[in-house]
C-alpha cells in the first residue's frame, strides 16, 4: 500500500514539473509536513504573508479577483453588457418572467453586470417583473379612475344645466373649501422654509458609502427619504442638512429615485457635497453615535446635533466613533439603558428615521419617556405584560399542584382578609359506592346493587 501511494505522489511531481530536490524529499518521506517541504525547498516560514482586512461587502465586485484574472477592461464590459441584453430579451420573449429591455434602466445593468451566476440573475428579472407588472396595474387603475371622473363631471354639468335651483352639499354651494394635496404639499414646503430660517439644525452625514454594499446603500436611501418625510410632516420640524453628499454614489442615487426634485433650487432640501465642518460652528457640533460612553441627558437647541447616514447590518464597526475623534467633535449617545430594558434578542440599532422622530419629540416635550416611545416595541421588554405573563403562570402552576391554596387565590386582590385559617373550599368528594365495607373485603367478586 505504501508502495503505490510512493509510486502516485511521484507521478504526480514529475507531470507538474516539480524539482528535483522536492521529488527526492517527497520519495523519503511521502507523509512529511508542508513545513518540511517548503524548508526542503529553500523557502522560509518565517515571514508570513501580511494579511490585510478588507471588508468584501464595501467592494464594488462580488468577489474578490485571484492572482490569475485582470481587471475587466472597458470593452469587456461592453460585450459583456450586450449579452446580457440579448439573454434578458430573448427570455422575455419567450415569455417568462423578465420585463422588456425598454423598462431596464442604467442602475438596473450596473447591478445586473456585478451578479456573479445565472440563478442570481433570474432572481432579480423577476423581481423586476414584478415592478412591472404592479406598475402597468397602477397605470390601468388610474387610467380607468380617469374615465370614471370625465363620466361623473359630464353628468355634474348635465344635471347643473337641467336645475335652475341652486344645490348645496360638497362639491356644489358649500361654505367648505376643497384642500387639495398640492396646497398641503406647498403649505408644508412653506414650513420647512420657515424651519431654514428659524428651527434650530440637524445634519445627516451621508459619507459612508464605502463602508456599505448595495442593498445597506438603498435600505439608507429609503431611510433618508423617510426621514425628510417625517421631518417635514411635524409641527415643528428641524432644518435637516445632508452634508458629505457624494451625488454620483449609489446612496444619493437611490435618494434621487425618491425625491426626483431634491437639487431643485425652489424645492426646501439642503444637500451640500461639504463636510458640516465648513458649515457650522465647530465647538456647536455633536455627533449622535452609540459606541461612545457619554449619554445625551438634556436637549440643548443652540447645539447641532449630527447622525451617521449608515445602515450597519454588516459591518458593525465604530466608524462614526472614529470620525468624530478624528475631527475633535464631542460625541453622545442616547440614554437607551437608562429608560428601556432591552430584550434579549434585539439589538439596539436604530433606523435614521427612528432617531429623527426620537430627537423631534425631545425638541418639543424635553421628556426621554414620551420620545423614546418611537423604539420599537418588539426591541424592548414590557414590565406591566410580564408581570401579568407571570401571575397566570403561577396560577395554572397552583391549580395543578394538589395543595390548598384557593382560599389564598380567592381574595388575591384583598390581602388583608386571606389567612392560612380560613376555610378551604372543598377540592375532592368521594364518589358513590366506594365506602369500605368489611364483608365484602376479599371476596373475590364486587357485589353491585341494580337499581330500578
Amino acid at each position: 500500500m505504501l508502495k503505490n501511494v510512493v509510486q502516485w505522489r511521484t507521478a504526480k511531481l514529475l507531470l507538474n514539473g516539480a524539482t528535483r530536490i522536492k521529488a527526492r524529499r517527497c520519495l523519503c518521506a511521502p507523509f512529511t509536513t508542508k513545513a518540511n517541504e517548503n524548508a526542503a525547498l529553500g523557502e522560509s516560514d518565517l515571514e508570513p504573508a501580511s494579511k490585510k482586512y478588507v471588508n468584501p461587502f464595501a467592494q464594488s465586485m462580488p468577489t474578490a479577483l485571484t492572482d490569475n484574472t485582470t481587471t475587466e477592461t472597458a470593452e469587456q464590459r461592453d460585450k459583456r453588457l450586450k449579452v446580457l441584453q440579448l439573454e434578458a430579451d430573448i427570455a422575455h420573449q419567450e415569455g417568462r418572467r423578465v420585463p422588456g429591455l425598454e423598462f431596464f434602466k442604467d442602475h438596473h445593468w450596473a447591478h445586473i453586470l456585478t451578479l456573479p451566476t445565472k440563478s442570481a440573475r433570474i432572481k432579480y428579472y423577476a423581481f423586476l417583473w414584478q415592478i412591472e407588472m404592479k406598475k402597468a396595474s397602477e397605470k390601468r387603475k388610474k387610467e380607468q379612475r380617469a374615465e370614471d371622473t370625465e363620466r361623473r363631471l359630464a353628468d355634474l354639468r348635465k344635471e347643473r344645466e337641467e336645475n335652475t335651483h341652486i344645490i348645496y352639499g360638497l362639491g356644489h354651494t358649500s361654505m367648505f373649501l376643497r384642500i387639495y394635496d398640492t396646497t398641503i404639499n406647498h403649505w408644508q414646503n412653506n414650513r420647512l422654509t420657515r424651519a431654514m430660517q428659524f428651527a434650530p439644525k440637524m445634519v445627516l452625514d451621508c459619507s459612508y458609502d464605502t463602508y456599505m454594499n448595495n442593498r445597506e446603500c438603498s435600505n439608507a436611501a429609503k431611510q433618508l427619504m423617510l426621514s425628510f418625510a417625517e421631518n417635514r410632516a411635524n409641527d415643528e420640524p428641524f432644518d435637516l442638512h445632508f452634508c458629505n453628499a457624494n451625488l454620483e454614489g449609489k446612496c444619493m442615487q437611490g435618494l434621487q429615485r425618491f425625491i426626483p426634485t431634491m437639487l431643485n433650487p425652489e424645492f426646501p432640501m439642503n444637500v451640500h457635497t461639504k463636510c458640516f465642518t465648513e458649515l457650522f460652528p465647530k465647538n456647536q457640533l455633536v455627533y449622535l453615535t452609540p459606541h461612545c460612553r457619554e449619554d445625551l441627558v438634556t436637549y440643548n437647541p443652540d447645539d447641532i446635533y449630527i447622525i451617521g447616514a449608515m445602515v450597519d447590518t454588516v459591518n458593525n464597526e465604530p466608524l462614526s466613533l472614529a470620525k468624530a475623534k478624528r475631527l475633535g467633535l464631542r460625541m453622545a449617545r442616547l440614554p437607551l439603558d437608562r429608560y428601556l430594558q432591552w430584550g434579549s434578542g434585539s439589538g439596539k440599532s436604530l433606523t435614521l428615521n427612528q432617531m429623527i422622530n426620537i430627537m423631534l419629540d425631545l425638541k418639543k416635550t424635553g421628556d426621554w419617556d414620551t420620545a423614546l416611545q418611537h423604539v420599537p416595541r418588539r426591541k424592548v421588554i414590557d414590565l406591566g405584560a410580564e408581570q401579568y405573563e407571570r401571575r397566570q403562570t403561577f396560577n395554572k402552576r397552583a391549580n395543578q399542584l394538589n395543595v390548598r391554596i384557593d382560599h389564598l387565590l380567592k381574595y388575591e386582590n384583598n390581602r388583608n382578609e386571606s389567612t392560612s385559617f380560613s376555610t378551604p373550599q372543598k377540592l375532592r368528594q368521594h364518589k358513590e359506592g366506594l365506602e369500605f365495607d368489611l364483608e365484602k373485603w376479599a371476596s373475590g367478586k364486587r357485589k353491585t346493587t341494580k337499581r330500578n
